[in-house]
């Protein structure tokens, strides 16, 4: 909201300077984004009327003028297509500079010479782009300074406000403000009922008045289109921001900027009967103002006649019955539509008005009343006409109800940590509101029907807050008692985690938690949640896994030439859990590139592959101290490429045997934890990049920790046997070491996997696996006869589980 320095006083008066209005309001809340100044004082810039216009001898587009500016006569050469003989200028004589640095000099204009230049508003910084000389109104004085009679020195206030202060969007609205915060001197609009001379008015209907139960109409007859708006309302229109188009539609928007009451004008020749205040009908088509189409849904309030619809309430009007060169009656409309009606209707159909942007905030419902009895003595001022009856139609109980809101002082002192004496409360809120009542330090306030913002006690806290000053509030520190963290021991912190992946060389990245549906699929068919109001196209649902985002850093990092990226992030997938949602907490990486940087001791490259990941995912995993085995099984996400995934589960039974466990029969017996993979080719392709690897944990299964056990060393010597198998090709080599473990218990204290061999003697469908094994007793020394037995027993489990047979 822009507005002028000069207007607001005319409403306020206030012993501050247009930057202490800033600062006063911006210290209450009224953020000023910028005060500027109009123009600086213009020296030998004079109101001139021209006396008489004849053609330049020697130039086709020149005319030769002479200019009474009071005292002399000036011979100016101009070449503006709308000079003429008794038109008030802006003239700016010899030695004058303008405020676009152009400095007026005595020249020959082909031969003739001119003292000095007619001005058009661009010249004068009024706008940016101006097609002839600036026109003077008949109050203009000969000889007078043009800066004074356009009262340039003025400043422009631009406040942004917040969406519950919707009251302050015109210059009432702030003029009541400085009132309450400087407390000033306050000059309202003394609006009179405008008499009428027709006995016409026109016919109005509420069909929803539940969502607008308040609509005024007045027929105006006999106005003059062609009527030139004011050069004082041009200028205050422009100062706010808004472009002079015609004299009816400057008074509809001057009122609004003036009050705060957003009005639109028809053309009556245009309407089919009355005005009805309806919802539309599913899919009704409708052409506004700017000639642009809309199919309106069936939660659309419009105005219509009996042909159909000829505004969009509270946002735009219709081409149809638009006030055109033509026009000589019109209506004008004044009415209240609630917060509800238009919340969301601007944005649904492409548009942001200035009525919408009010209205949404919420407008006074005694608003219309006095905006249309303005409108019409502006109307009749500047376009003449005849004034009919007007037509009000008003539903009481769809009106704002303002109960009054209670304020105990004790808990005012409470709240804002200071003292205050009840007097002083008393004017502030007597500043506030009209109706204000106290008894035995209990305020009742009934808030004025502009303030939707005060419903409750802590609205009336703020406001004495605001107008005492936040600043005069004692800053004071909490008491917090001192604590400490207590160390869990049945789970490892992310900070852990953090400083292991850290130290592998990774990057914590952070994503947005919002991303594109289209995304999502690539990695999941979950289905995702979806945002109501999305702040972009591609920010349109919540994620349900980590990597799709981080997938996006690593494709932005790659094509600007970084050819070894990984990253890991812990955050917040969001899922459906019936009618509710859930948050999960992960951690996921993704990496490509080599598996090293580049250094001198190591030739060639060689990239990170599917070990490298698994060993990085290991090291997480076992800060967790779990004795319990992590199994990796075969995967079948179809993100991934099919031969190189696994599916991450913690068996709930048997034990970790020299780290190495595998999916078996235990897999049946586990959680799933994660898993990890190289992208599948088609994914590969979709980024533009190639050997990516990505990973993802459930964070509250893969943390949870056991608690350390102390185990004695034997004191006893161990045993080493060796075995050599062959089983079939598709037989994991992990898997035998798990089922051997689970046979031979705690005697058996370590595995290991030393050959595995493919070729002549074995079969094309198997494969040869050596293994390696270190038997101990912890109490006694183990015999060559126990270890035999041993080793008996668990070739046995290898042939009943996978049918191994020994090799010779």
């Amino acid at each position: 909201m822009i507005i002028s320095e000069q207007w607001l006083r005319d409403w306020v008066k206030v012993d501050l300077t247009a930057q202490e209005i800033a600062d006063c309001l911006t210290n209450a809340g009224l953020e000023v984004d910028a005060v500027e100044a109009i123009s600086a004082p213009i020296d030998k810039l004079l109101v001139g009327k021209v006396l008489t216009v004849t053609k330049h001898p020697d130039a086709d587009r020149l005319n030769l003028t002479t200019v009474d500016v009071g005292e002399q006569v000036l011979d100016i050469v101009c070449g503006a297509a709308n000079v003429r003989e008794g038109l008030l200028v802006a003239v700016a004589m010899v030695g004058a500079k303008l405020p676009n640095g152009l400095k007026i000099k005595k020249a020959k204009v082909r031969g003739v010479e001119s003292h000095g230049m007619l001005c058009s508003a661009s010249e004068l910084g009024l706008e940016e782009e101006s097609s002839g000389l600036i026109e003077l109104d008949e109050d203009a004085e000969v000889g007078q300074r043009v800066d004074e009679y356009l009262q340039l020195d003025d400043h422009l206030i631009d406040i942004d406000l917040t969406p519950n202060r919707g009251d302050c969007l015109s210059v009432q609205g702030v003029a009541r403000e400085l009132k309450v915060l400087a407390d000033g001197q306050y000059h309202p609009l003394d609006i009179s009922p405008v008499e009428s001379s027709l006995d016409q008015q026109v016919s109005i209907q509420l069909e929803a008045d539940s969502l607008c139960p308040s609509y005024l109409g007045r027929i105006v007859k006999g106005v003059d289109q062609a009527a030139t708006t004011p050069l004082w309302m041009q200028e205050r229109l422009r100062r706010s921001g808004v472009r002079p188009i015609s004299a009816i539609v400057d008074i509809t928007n001057y009122v609004m900027l003036e009050l705060g009451q957003p009005m639109h004008a028809f053309d009556l020749n245009k309407l089919d009967g009355g005005i009805t205040v309806r919802l539309a009908t599913e899919g009704e088509q409708f052409t506004l103002l700017d000639d642009s189409s809309a199919s309106l849904t069936a939660d659309t309030l419009v105005i219509a006649d009996s042909a159909g619809p000829i505004a969009i309430a509270g946002v735009m009007g219709g081409a149809d019955s638009a006030i055109g060169e033509g026009t000589q009656d019109i209506v004008l409309e004044a009415a209240h539509f609630t917060r509800k009606a238009v919340a969301g209707t601007a944005r649904r159909y492409g548009l942001h008005t200035e009525s919408s942007q009010r209205f949404e905030r919420g407008v006074d419902p005694l608003l219309p009343a006095m905006a249309i009895e303005r409108a019409t003595e502006l109307i009749l001022e500047i376009c003449g006409g005849q004034a009919g009856l007007t037509a009000r139609q008003q539903c009481e109980s769809g009106l704002p109800i303002k109960p009054p809101v209670k304020l105990r002082l004790d808990r005012l002192v409470s709240l804002l940590g200071m003292p205050l004496e009840q007097a002083d409360v008393s004017s502030i809120l007597a500043r506030i509101a009209d109706d204000v009542a106290i008894n035995e330090g209990e305020w009742s306030v009934v808030p004025p029907s502009y303030r939707f913002d005060i419903e409750r006690e802590a609205d009336l806290v703020e406001e004495v807050a605001r107008v005492k000053g936040y600043d005069s509030i004692p800053t004071a520190m909490p008491r917090i008692a001192p604590r400490s963290q207590t160390a869990s021991e049945s789970s490892i912190g992310t900070r852990q985690v953090r400083q292991s992946l850290v130290a592998r060389d990774y990057r914590e990245a952070i994503t947005y938690s919002f991303i594109d549906a289209k995304s999502q699929s690539l990695f999941d068919d979950e289905t995702p949640v979806k945002l109501a109001n999305p702040l972009a196209e591609n920010m349109s649902v919540m994620r349900t896994s980590l990597v799709p985002g981080l997938m996006n850093a690593l494709q932005f990092n790659v094509n600007r030439q970084r050819e070894r990226v990984r990253f890991f992030e812990i955050g917040a997938s969001y899922h459906h859990d019936g009618a509710q949602y859930r948050e999960v907490q992960r951690l996921a990486g993704v990496l490509c590139g080599p598996s090293k940087p580049a250094q001198w001791g190591v030739s060639g490259t060689q990239n990170v592959d599917f070990y490298d990941v698994k060993s990085d995912l290991q090291a997480v995993l076992s800060l967790t101290g779990h004795t319990k085995p992590i199994i990796f099984e075969l995967g079948t996400r179809v993100a991934l490429h099919p031969g190189q995934q696994a599916k991450i589960v913690r068996a709930t039974s048997g034990e970790l045997i020299n780290g190495k466990v595998a999916a078996n029969g235990a897999a049946q017996d586990a959680v799933e934890i994660g898993w990890l993979g190289r992208l599948h080719p088609s994914l590969e392709k979709h980024y533009g990049v190639s050997n990516v690897f990505a990973f993802e944990l459930v964070l509250d299964n893969a943390l949870d920790a056991e608690k350390p056990v102390f185990t004695p060393i034997s004191r006893f010597p161990s045993i080493k046997r060796d075995l050599s198998v062959i089983v079939d090709e598709a037989v994991a080599v992990s898997a035998l070491s798990f089922a051997v473990g689970q046979a031979l218990g705690k005697v058996l204290t370590r595995v290991d996997v030393f050959d595995v061999y493919r070729g002549d003697g074995v079969g094309d469908d198997s494969k040869s696996v050596s293994l390696s094994f270190e038997l101990r007793h912890t109490d006694r020394t183990m015999t060559d006869d126990e270890a035999e037995k041993l080793m008996g027993k668990a070739h046995s489990v290898l042939e009943s589980e996978f049918g191994a047979r020994l090799r010779s």
